[in-house]
């Protein structure tokens, strides 16, 4: 079952916190953004962002296909009923 675009953005949220925690303790310890960009655990937790935010595209994709989907069977609707009259 796909997730709700309010349980991504809130997933989104959490991993951003946790990117922006990690990349800050790294920082502490005297590595710059392009060192940070070498660490396993910077990368894992980059790879989480990029899901979330590829899963919440999908999800938009979808929410603007059924909105289509409505409007076409609307307009079949109101054609069908000028039609009959």
């Amino acid at each position: 079952m796909p997730l709700s675009r309010s349980t991504l953005e809130r997933q989104l949220q959490a991993a951003n916190s946790d990117l922006a925690k990690y990349s800050k303790s790294l920082q502490e310890k005297g590595l710059t953004e392009a060192e940070c960009k070498k660490n396993a655990q910077w990368r894992k937790l980059n790879a989480g962002i990029r899901t979330v935010r590829r899963r919440l595209q999908a999800v938009a994709e979808t929410e603007a296909n059924n909105a289509a989907v409505v409007q076409r069977k609307a307009e079949r609707m109101a054609a069908a009923g000028s039609a009959a009259e």
